[in-house]
Parts: C-alpha cells; sequence; structure tokens
C-alpha cells in the first residue's frame, strides 16, 4: 500500500499536466487565436460599420413598393442610375477595405510581437543555460586545479624527505610555486583565503629550516679545508661529510633566498608579495650564511633560539609586528642596522661572539636587549627608541657604542658589564636614565649629551652596591671638544663606588664638573619639538597617501636635524667660558 501511495505522490495531478501542455503549446495556440480573431474582425467588422449606399437605396426602393406607403407614387420616380449609385459607394467600399487591413496589420504586428517575445525568451533561456553550464565547467575546472595544487604539494613535501640532495630542491621549488600560485588565483576573491592557503606551505617550509640535521653540529670541523678533529685520519669521510652537508646548506639556501627575493618590493620599505605570511624560524641552526637585507615582514616573526653559525645580516628591514630573535648564539658577524621595528623587538638571552650592529635604527615600542653577551664590538649608535629601552645585566667584552641616539622614554643599563671602552656621547635621555650597579673598567664618556630627567648611577633598593670606574674617571665634560653634558633633574644620584674605582666629581649644585642645568627656555623648546615630533609620528601611524606619507618623512627629519643641531649648539662650551677655564685651570 505504500508503494501505491508513493506512486499517486509522484503522478502529476491534472492542472499540473495542462499547465506543462499549455507552457509546451502556448505559442501555436496564441498565434491561432490571434490570426483567428484578427481575420474575423477584418471579415465582419467593417461590414457591420460601414453600410454601402447601395443597401440603402435597396431599402428605399422596397419601401416604394410597399401600397401602405402614402408617398408610393412620388418616391417611385426618386430610383437612381447605376451610375450614381457606384460613385456613392466607392468611399464606403475604401474605408472597409482600409479597416479590413489594419485588423490584418495589426493581427500581423501581434504574431510578429508575440514572435519576437518567444525568440527573446529561448535566448535568455539559452543563454542561461550556457552561464550555468560554464559556471559548471569553471568550477569543476578550478575543483580540478586546485586538487592538482594539492597533489603536487602533497608530492613536494614527500620529496623534501628524500635522500637525494637535487630531489629536495626540486620539492622546494615546487612549494614555492605552488604560494605563488595560491596568491596569484583571482577566482579566491578573499586574500585572506588566499593567504591561507599559502601559510599552510610557508609552515612547510620553515619547518624543514627548523628540522635537525646531524652533520650541522660538526660544522666547525667540516668548514676546513683538510680534516681537522674528530675527522683527523679519516680523509674519505671528511669529504663525504663534507658534500652531504654543503648540498643541505644549499637546499636550506634556496629556501631562505626564495622567501627573501619575495619580502621586497622594488619601491623602498614595502611590502613583497609574502610580507603577509608569519614565518617561525625558532630553534633552526643556520649552518650557511644568512642574507635578509631589505625585508618587510607585516606579521610577527621568530627567530628565537636558533643559533647562527655563519655571518647573518637583518639590516634594511621593517617589522611591522613582533620581532623575537631573543634566547639566540651568533658566531659570525651579525647585522641589524638601519632597521625599522613598529612592534616590540626582543633580542635577550643572546650571545654575539664577533661583532653586532644595531646602528641607525628605529624602535617605534619597547626594544629588548636584556642579558645579553657581546664578545667583540656592539653598534648601537644613532637609534631611537620610542619607547622603553632595556640593556641592563648586560656584558660587553669590546667597545659599546651608544652614542648620537634618542631615548624618548626610559633607558635602562643597569647591572651591566663594559670591559671595553663605553660611549654614550651627543644622546638625547627624555626620560630616566639608569646605570646603577654596573661597571666600566675602560673609558666611559657621556659629554655632549642631555638627561632631561633623573640620572642614577647610585644604589638601588635590591643591593647597597653603586656603579664602579674601575680604571679611569667618566667623562662628562670633553675638554679636547669643549662639549660638556645637561641635566634637567635635580633629583640625581651620582654616587659611585670609590672603593674600587674613581669619582664623578661633582660641583656645588650636585652635577658633574663644568656641567649645566638645562634653562626654563631649553626645556620649553625640547618640550615644544618633542611634541611636533610626536604629532608628526601620530599622523604617519593614520596617513595612507604615499606622496602625504614622504611629506611628513621629510618633515620629521627636518625637525630631527634641527634638534641634533641645537643640542650641538646647546652643549658647547662658549668660548668666553673656555677662557674663564683655562685661566682657573
Amino acid at each position: 500500500m505504500s508503494d501505491k501511495k508513493q506512486s499517486d505522490v509522484k503522478q502529476p495531478g491534472w492542472l499540473c499536466k495542462v499547465w506543462l501542455w499549455a507552457k509546451r503549446w502556448w505559442l501555436p495556440i496564441a498565434i491561432l487565436l490571434i490570426t483567428s480573431t484578427g481575420l474575423a474582425c477584418a471579415l465582419s467588422i467593417p461590414q457591420q460599420v460601414f453600410e454601402t449606399p447601395s443597401n440603402l437605396n435597396d431599402r428605399d426602393t422596397s419601401t416604394s413598393q410597399n401600397p401602405g406607403t402614402p408617398d408610393n407614387k412620388e418616391t417611385s420616380h426618386t430610383i437612381q442610375s447605376p451610375s450614381d449609385s457606384n460613385n456613392r459607394n466607392a468611399p464606403v467600399l475604401l474605408a472597409q477595405s482600409n479597416l479590413r487591413l489594419a485588423f490584418l496589420y495589426i493581427t500581423g504586428g501581434a504574431i510578429a510581437v508575440v514572435g519576437l517575445i518567444e525568440t527573446f525568451r529561448k535566448n535568455n533561456n539559452e543563454k542561461l543555460k550556457n552561464d550555468q553550464d560554464k559556471e559548471k565547467n569553471d568550477r569543476e575546472h578550478l575543483r580540478q586545479v586546485r586538487a592538482d595544487r594539492r597533489e603536487r604539494y602533497t608530492k613536494a613535501v614527500e620529496q623534501l624527505g628524500d635522500e637525494k640532495a637535487p630531489i629536495r630542491m626540486g620539492g622546494v621549488y615546487t612549494l614555492v610555486g605552488l604560494v605563488d600560485e595560491w596568491l596569484e588565483d583571482e577566482s579566491i576573491e578573499k586574500y585572506e583565503d588566499r593567504l591561507k592557503e599559502g601559510q599552510v606551505i610557508i609552515n612547510n617550509l620553515c619547518a624543514y629550516i627548523r628540522s635537525p640535521f646531524t652533520l650541522a653540529s660538526h660544522y666547525d670541523e667540516l668548514s676546513n679545508p683538510t680534516p681537522k678533529g674528530i675527522y683527523k685520519d679519516k680523509k674519505e669521510k671528511f669529504y663525504a661529510d663534507k658534500a652531504i652537508l654543503d648540498s643541505e646548506a644549499d637546499v636550506r639556501l634556496s629556501i631562505i633566498k626564495e622567501i627573501h627575493d619575495r619580502l621586497q618590493d622594488p619601491d623602498k620599505n614595502t611590502p613583497g608579495a609574502w610580507s603577509d605570511f608569519e614565518y617561525d624560524f625558532s630553534g633552526s641552526t643556520f649552518f650557511y650564511p644568512i642574507d635578509l637585507t631589505n625585508s618587510y615582514y607585516a606579521k610577527p616573526i621568530n627567530f628565537s633560539g636558533s643559533t647562527y653559525k655563519d655571518w647573518v645580516y637583518f639590516s634594511r628591514s621593517t617589522y611591522k609586528d613582533v620581532a623575537d630573535f631573543t634566547d639566540s648564539t651568533y658566531q659570525g658577524g651579525a647585522s641589524f642596522s638601519r632597521s625599522t621595528y613598529k612592534s616590540g623587538a626582543s633580542f635577550t638571552d643572546s650571545t654575539y661572539k664577533s661583532g653586532a650592529s644595531f646602528r641607525d635604527s628605529t624602535y617605534k615600542s619597547g626594544a629588548n636587549f636584556r642579558d645579553s653577551t657581546y664578545q667583540g664590538g656592539a653598534n648601537f649608535t644613532d637609534s631611537t627608541y620610542k619607547s622603553g629601552a632595556n640593556f641592563r645585566d648586560s656584558t660587553y667584552q669590546g667597545g659599546a657604542d651608544f652614542s648620537r641616539s634618542t631615548y624618548k622614554s626610559w633607558a635602562n643599563f643597569r647591572r651591566s658589564t663594559y670591559k671595553g671602552w663605553a660611549d654614550f656621547r651627543r644622546s638625547t635621555y627624555k626620560g630616566w636614565a639608569d646605570f646603577r650597579r654596573s661597571t666600566y673598567e675602560n673609558e666611559t664618556d657621556f659629554s655632549g649629551s642631555i638627561f632631561y630627567q633623573e640620572t642614577y648611577f647610585g644604589e638601588d633598593r635590591y643591593s647597597n652596591s653603586s656603579s664602579c670606574f674601575t680604571n679611569r674617571a667618566p667623562q662628562f665634560y670633553d675638554k679636547t671638544n669643549h662639549k660638556n653634558t645637561l641635566f634637567g633633574s635635580h633629583n640625581n644620584d651620582f654616587t659611585v663606588d670609590i672603593d674600587k674605582g674613581y669619582p664623578i666629581d661633582l660641583d656645588s649644585k650636585g652635577i658633574p664638573l663644568n656641567c649645566k642645568f638645562l634653562t626654563s627656555e631649553q626645556k620649553e623648546y625640547l618640550a615644544d619639538k618633542f611634541r611636533e615630533i610626536e604629532k608628526i609620528n601620530n599622523k604617519l601611524r593614520e596617513v595612507k597617501d604615499p606622496e602625504e606619507n614622504t611629506k611628513l618623512l621629510d618633515t620629521l627629519e627636518s625637525f630631527e636635524k634641527e634638534l641634533y643641531e641645537w643640542q650641538e649648539e646647546a652643549t658647547t662650551v662658549k668660548m668666553e667660558d673656555v677662557a674663564t677655564e683655562d685661566t682657573e685651570s
């Protein structure tokens, strides 16, 4: 019984059948009805509307023959001749003919309109069907293309695990090409969706860089031209392992190079095609040189816990989001110079066994360098710190250069050791500056600087020990170049450990000899300049137009140049003061 019910449900009703039949045959029916109606109207209506004079004469004749008519004799004499009747019938017949033609024209026009409507409907239906077929074919094509990409992706990932370096290299280039394809796929409307597809592949490339390679632990021995160390008397194994290490370095270098090429744009400081990806190289061992100069990172990057066996260049780069370089070891030279960090930048707990350069850089958020060791020279000159700068608990075995820098917030150098010279000259400290509990074993120079707020060298609440200058007194006044130091606060602490080192000689005002306090006019000038610079920086964060951005940068540069020139003049001792000083000496 249920089967019968189902069959009854499936059968269409009589109304549905009528509708389907009418939908199929409506055009012939409509044309037949219009034609029939038009012909009927053309044949009957003109005859009824226009009666000819002959018909009227027939009526008159019949009336004249009627005996009941009193004027019978007179009327019978009014019958007209055939020629007069034809002359009177002509206009009427013409009107009838014109009306019939009009009905026929109207009928023909109506049929033509119906035909056009049907043709238009058929064309639209055909176009709609073609569009639907095309859309279906496009979807199928896109499905096949994306399925092909994922198949190539799976195969390329497998190639990365192959024993042969050329096959691994092929896998790298396949993955790189797939990232480009996803980014250029305009069939994916949302850019974020393209990035999502590409990020999966980027994660695989980064994972390959992070993966350990056994022979990397013997980098030092294998970098020698001849067998040494554990390879002594193992010449054949030495050259075999060296070839394996070099081939793997080439594979990994190709990944870094392909990423680097897409992190930079021909225009200066603008994003590249791959700048919107996140990169996680944490815990990597780079047994090959790294060149990532002129790179633009729009998302967070992570190089924490990494070891660099060779030189590394991160200079002239822009980091829009967090940059994490913590807990890393650099065996060769490391350069981060001329870079801009728009968010937090962390270099804590790191060891630099050769020179390290961070010069000419701008840190728009916090900059953290604490708990680090610099075995070679450390260069931080000409840098700007717009938020807190933390260098505490660090050791500088070579020279440490912090000169010509601007600290717009606090600067923390406490509990650090300077075994070489330390240069803090010609810098501006807008917030407090903390140099407490530090040891300076060589020449230390603060001359030409401006300390806008408190400066500390003495004890802190955690310890009774003060800073110590073991081999020579610090210099706040450069007699040779006639440069002194200016202080904005009267609440400074210049107490140092004189049992182990040299004192800071102070004048009656409690500041180092030959130095001065900032005047009220100088403080006001600095406050105005700092406000103007801050306004420009706020506008730079909001502006979208490149031309306006360039103008703001030029204005900012002119302000900073003006401020630097003013500082040079303000910290230069005048000739008459120099003459007085020479007389007193």
